[in-house]
C-alpha cells in the first residue's frame, strides 16, 4: 500500500466516523500523523506490517478498545501506551520489545495481553496493576524472573510462560488453568515475604533564584521566607505523602534541592539518576527560555531516560507562565505534567501537591518488594559514619546480614537510585569507590569550582592545587575525584600536551573563563602567511544543549594554544601553528562556528568538524542547519549565509561558480567547500563527474582528487607545483575516511587489526601462474593517510582456494581503489599496478568488481576472513612490527617506526 493510499483510506475513515479499521498486511513502514484524526475508532487492527515505530498521534485515540500491533517491528513502547486507558484487548506479540514502560499499568480495563515472541528480558512491577486482566501471554521471550506483582492478578486464569529458559522452574500442572493458579499462588507466597519500600527520589532543579528551596518549605508545610538564602551545593531532606489509592500507605521522596548557581550546574549530572521525579522549575516573570528550560530537559532526558519530569512554574502571582507544553511534551515523552504556582501566597500549591503525589505512586520504585535481609543491611548501611567504603566491604556487610550474594548487585543499585549512596558498577574507572554520604560527595567537588588558583589558572587543576583541595583525605580518593569529573566530561586530563603546561593536570571546565583572552592578533596574524586560505561553517540550531562548547573545547583541547573561554577557543594543528582554529559558541542567536585558516585548511577542519558532528549527534532531536558565511568583497563583509547541501549540489551539477545575493560577488564552489581553490586552465579537459543529489564526504574527497589531478596536468608547470602539496592533503583525507570506516567496522566483530595490504606475485603482473599453482604473497603496509608502503615485514602466502577471493573481493576491490592516492600525483607504481592487476584475477575468477561498491557498508564477513587469515599465519601478531597508535581524531592506525613517532607530542 502507497503513502497515498493510506491517506485516502484514513480521510474517508474520518469522513465515515468509522469505529474499526483494518490495516493488517500491507507492508507499512509508518504511519502518517493523519492517524490521530480517526477520533471515533474502537477497533484499530495493523497486524503483519514494517512498523518499527508509531507516530505520537496514534496514542490521542482514547476510544480504542481493542489494538493489534502483532507482527511488525517495533523494539520500544513509548510511555505514551498509558494514555489508551480504555484498551480491553492488547497483541504485541511478534516484535522486538525488549521492555516495557511502566506506564502500561495504567491500562486498568485491560483483559487480554499477548506479549509472546519479543526479546523481553525484565517486565515492570506495575503489570501487577492490571486488575482486570484475565490472559497474560509472556511465551518465547528472554525473562529471567516474574515480577512478584502479577500474584496480585485475581482475575487471571491463563499465564503462558513457556520457552522462556532462565526462568525457573515454576510449578506444574495437568491443565493451563491449574497451572497458573499453581504460579500465582507462588508468587503472592513470596510476596507475602517480602515488605514493599515506599521510597524513591526526588530531584528539584532549574537556575537559581527560581523559588526551588521555598518550593520545598511549602510542600513541608514551612512558612514562606521572602529573605530565603541560595542553596549552597546539594540540600537533601525527605518529604512524606499519603499515597493516592492505598490509605494505609506513606510515600516518602528523599528530595534533592541543587544550587542552581551556574557553577554548581555541572555537579549535577553527578547525582542524577534514572527511574527518579524531577520538578524543573522555572520563572514565569524571566520566561522559559531564561529558565533554559530546553537545556534542562536535554540533560535530563539524556542522562535518565526511564524518570518522570514535572513542570513547575513560580512567581505566577506576577506574571502568567506562557509555555508550549504540548510541543515539549511531544519532544520529551518523559514529561508528565505541568504546574503553575506562587510560594509565598499558596497559588497552586494544592494542584502542584496532588499532581506530585499521583506521580510519585506510578514511579518505577516506588512500592518494590524488599526481603527483610536487604531491609536490614540497608538499614545498616545507612548507619556506618564512613564517607565512602570499597565495594567488598559493602558486600560483605550485606552478606553478613543474610543477604543472599546474588542480589548484591541488585540492593546496591537500588540505593544508588534512591539516592542513599553513590556508585558507578559500569565504570571500570569508578567501580572501585562505593560513597556512601552523596551530600559529603557534593562539598568536596564543589572545592574544585570555587578555587581561585583554578579560575586564575583559566581552568587548570594542577597536581598541586588538588592536593592542597583534599589533604585530609586519602591519597587514592583525589584521584577517584577527577576521574568522576572526567566521566561527565566535566574535566580534561592534560598530561603532556604541551611543553608550556606541567605534568599532571587537567581543565576543569566550568573554571574555564566566561570572556575570551587577547587571541585576535593572533588570529590575524595568520592571514599575512605565504598561501593563506580560510574555510568557515556554521551551524544555525534550534538551541545550544547545556555544555556543549565547553565539551567540545575539552574533547579539542590537545590542539590548543592556551586561548580558551567558556564559548570558544583558539586551536593549533601543531607546535609550528601552521594552521589555526578558531571555534565560536553564540548562544544568543543559537549558533555554533568554526573556521580554519592556513595552507591547506581542509585537514585541520575535517579533523575538528569531526568532534562537532560526533557532539550534535548525541542529541537525537536537535534541528541543525549548516550553512557556509560568504567570504565577501574586498574591504566589504557580507551578511549572507549559502546554506552547504546548496553548495554541495552546485559543484556535483558541474556549476563551479555561485553569485552572492546580497554582495553579488562570485565565489568558487571548490573554494567554499575546501577552501582551496584549483586553478583552471584556459582549455581544460573535460572532467566527468557523476551527477547525483547528494555527496557524500568520502565521495566528495575522491572527485576532486582526480578533477584536481587532471587541472594539475593540463596547467602550467608552476602552478601545478604550487597545489601539489594542497591536494596531496585532501588525498590523505580520503584514506583517512578509508581507514576510519574500516576500522569502526572492526571493531563492532571485535577483529581490529592491519588492514592494509598488497599482493606480490613470483613474476610481478602475471596472475595466471597463482591460477596453476604458483604460491603468491600478501605484504601488509603501513596506514599512514597518504604514504601507505609496505612494512618491514608482514608478509604471507595467500590462501589458494577461490572462496576466499569471492568473500574479500569487496573490500579488496575498495583497497586497490585507495591505493592510487597513496602517491596521487607521481607517475603509477608498481604497488598499484599489482593492485590493478589483482582486480583483474577477481574478474577472471567471475567475481563481480564491476559494481560501485560504498565504503561505509563494508561487509562484516569480508573483515572476518580477514583476521581469521592473519590469525592463522602469525599467530603471536607481529604483523610486521606496525604499531597501534591513536591519532587526534580519535581512532586508530597500524603504523611503521617512522610515522608512528610523528603522532608522539
Amino acid at each position: 500500500m502507497t503513502e497515498e493510499e493510506l491517506l485516502r483510506i484514513i480521510q474517508q475513515a474520518a469522513e465515515d466516523e468509522v469505529t474499526s479499521l483494518n490495516l493488517f498486511w500491507n507492508d507499512l513502514t509508518k504511519l502518517p500523523p493523519e492517524i490521530g484524526q480517526l477520533s471515533h475508532l474502537t477497533e484499530l487492527n495493523l497486524m503483519g506490517n514494517q512498523l518499527s515505530e508509531l507516530p505520537s498521534q496514534i496514542w490521542q485515540l482514547s476510544h480504542l478498545r481493542w489494538l493489534d500491533l502483532s507482527h511488525n517491528q517495533l523494539s520500544e513502547l513509548p510511555s505514551q501506551i498509558g494514555q489508551l486507558s480504555h484498551l480491553t484487548e492488547l497483541d504485541l506479540s511478534y516484535n522486538r520489545l525488549s521492555a516495557l514502560p511502566p506506564q502500561i499499568g495504567q491500562l486498568s480495563h485491560l483483559k487480554g495481553l499477548n506479549l509472546s515472541y519479543n526479546e523481553l528480558s525484565e517486565l515492570p512491577p506495575q503489570i501487577g496493576q492490571l486488575s482486570h486482566l484475565t490472559e497474560l501471554d509472556l511465551s518465547h521471550n528472554q525473562l529471567s524472573e516474574l515480577p512478584l506483582q502479577i500474584g496480585q492478578l485475581s482475575n487471571l486464569t491463563v499465564l503462558n510462560v513457556d520457552d522462556n529458559w532462565r526462568l525457573p522452574c515454576w510449578p506444574q500442572s495437568e491443565s493451563d488453568q491449574q497451572g497458573t493458579k499453581a504460579v500465582l499462588t507462588y508468587l503472592r507466597e513470596q510476596l507475602q515475604i517480602q515488605q514493599p519500600q515506599w521510597v524513591s527520589k526526588l530531584m528539584v532543579v532549574g537556575e537559581g533564584g527560581v523559588g526551588k528551596t521555598s518550593l520545598l518549605k511549602v510542600l513541608r508545610g514551612e512558612p514562606f521566607n521572602p529573605q530565603e538564602p541560595t542553596t549552597d551545593s546539594i540540600d537533601i531532606r525527605t518529604l512524606e505523602f499519603p499515597h493516592p489509592s492505598q490509605s494505609d500507605v506513606t510515600m516518602q521522596l528523599n528530595a534533592w534541592d541543587f544550587g542552581g548557581q551556574q557553577i554548581y550546574h555541572a555537579t549535577h549530572q553527578l547525582f542524577l539518576t534514572n527511574r527518579s521525579l524531577f520538578l524543573l522549575v522555572w520563572n514565569a516573570c524571566d520566561g522559559y527560555e531564561q529558565g533554559k528550560v530546553y537545556n534542562w530537559l536535554d540533560t535530563l532526558s539524556s542522562l535518565t531516560p526511564e524518570s518522570s519530569i514535572l513542570l513547575v512554574a513560580t512567581h505566577i502571582d506576577e506574571q502568567n507562565s506562557d509555555l508550549p507544553f504540548a510541543q515539549l511534551q511531544g519532544n520529551y515523552p518523559q514529561i508528565v505534567g505541568q504546574c503553575e504556582i506562587d510560594s509565598q501566597t499558596g497559588q497552586g500549591i494544592d494542584n502542584l501537591h496532588q499532581s506530585l503525589v499521583s506521580t510519585a505512586a506510578q514511579l518505577l520504585l516506588m512500592g518494590t518488594h524488599w526481603p527483610h535481609t536487604c531491609l536490614n543491611a540497608a538499614q545498616d548501611i545507612r548507619s556506618l559514619s564512613e564517607k565512602y567504603i570499597t565495594p567488598q566491604q559493602l558486600a560483605r556487610r550485606m552478606t553478613g546480614r543474610g543477604v543472599d550474594p546474588n542480589q548484591v548487585s541488585t540492593l546496591t543499585q537500588y540505593l544508588h537510585d534512591i539516592g542513599e549512596i553513590v556508585y558507578f558498577h559500569d565504570n571500570p574507572a569508578l567501580k572501585e569507590i562505593v560513597i556512601l554520604k552523596p551530600k559529603w560527595l557534593a562539598e568536596q567537588i564543589g572545592k574544585v569550582f570555587r578555587s581561585e588558583p583554578v579560575k586564575q589558572g583559566q581552568g587548570i587543576l594542577t597536581r598541586e592545587e588538588m592536593n592542597q583541595l583534599w589533604q585530609d583525605i586519602d591519597s587514592f580518593i583525589p584521584p577517584y575525584f577527577l576521574r568522576l569529573l572526567e566521566h561527565f566530561d566535566l574535566a580534561y586530563p592534560l598530561r603532556n600536551e604541551a611543553e608550556s603546561l606541567p605534568e599532571d593536570i587537567s581543565l576543569i571546565l566550568e573554571s574555564v573563563p566566561l570572556n575570551p583572552p587577547h587571541y585576535q592578533y593572533k588570529w590575524d596574524a595568520i592571514l599575512q602567511t605565504e598561501n593563506c586560505h580560510n574555510l568557515v561553517r556554521k551551524w544555525r540550531l534550534d538551541r545550544i544543549p547545556a555544555g556543549f562548547p565547553t565539551g567540545l573545547i575539552a574533547d579539542s583541547y590537545r590542539f590548543s594554544t592556551g586561548n580558551h573561554w567558556r564559548n570558544g577557543a583558539l586551536l593549533a594543528d601543531s607546535k609550528l601553528e601552521k594552521h589555526l582554529g578558531l571555534f565560536e559558541a553564540f548562544p544568543e542567536e543559537k549558533s555554533l562556528q568554526l573556521a580554519v585558516r592556513g595552507a591547506m585548511p581542509i585537514h585541520f577542519f575535517t579533523l575538528l568538524r569531526d568532534r562537532l558532528d560526533i557532539m550534535l549527534s548525541r542529541f537525537s532531536d536537535l534541528e541543525v542547519k549548516c550553512t557556509i558565511p560568504c567570504p565577501g568583497g574586498p574591504d566589504k563583509p557580507c551578511s549572507h549565509e549559502f546554506e552547504e547541501d546548496y553548495v554541495k549540489q552546485c559543484y556535483a551539477n558541474h556549476q563551479d561558480t555561485l553569485e552572492c545575493p546580497e554582495c553579488q560577488e562570485t565565489f568558487s564552489a571548490i573554494a567554499l567547500l575546501f577552501g582551496v581553490e584549483i586553478p583552471t586552465p584556459s582549455n581544460p579537459p573535460t572532467v566527468s563527474i557523476p551527477t547525483f543529489s547528494g555527496l557524500s564526504r568520502f565521495e566528495e574527497l575522491e572527485q576532486q582528487i582526480d578533477r584536481g589531478k587532471t587541472y594539475i596536468q593540463s596547467a602550467l608547470t608552476e602552478v601545478a607545483q604550487l597545489h601539489k602539496g594542497e591536494l596531496r592533503k585532501v588525498a590523505q583525507l580520503y584514506q583517512g575516511e578509508f581507514m576510519k570506516i574500516v576500522r569502526l567496522k572492526q571493531q563492532s566483530i571485535e577483529a581490529e587489526s592491519p588492514c592494509v595490504f598488497v599482493v606480490h606475485s613470483p613474476e610481478q603482473g602475471n596472475w595466471q601462474n597463482w591460477i596453476f599453482g604458483q604460491q603468491s604473497e600478501l605484504q601488509l603496509c603501513c596506514e599512514a593517510p597518504g604514504e601507505w608502503h609496505p612494512a618491514d615485514g608482514g608478509v604471507y602466502s595467500l590462501p589458494g582456494d577461490n572462496e576466499w577471493f569471492h568473500i574479500m573481493a569487496p573490500y579488496i576491490q575498495q583497497l586497490a581503489a585507495s591505493w592510487k592516492y597513496a602517491q596521487p600525483f607521481e607517475s603509477q607504481n608498481n604497488i598499484e599496478l599489482e593492485m590493478r592487476t589483482l582486480i583483474e584475477l577477481l574478474n577472471s575468477l567471475g567475481i563481480d568488481t564491476h559494481t560501485n561498491f560504498n565504503t561505509e557498508h563494508l561487509q562484516i564477513a569480508a573483515l572476518r576472513v580477514w583476521r581469521q587469515l592473519l590469525d592463522e599465519k602469525d599467530p603471536p601478531q607481529h604483523w610486521g612490527g606496525l604499531r597501534k597508535v591513536l591519532t587526534p581524531e580519535g581512532h586508530y592506525l597500524w603504523l611503521c617506526e617512522h610515522h608512528a613517532r610523528q603522532y608522539q607530542r
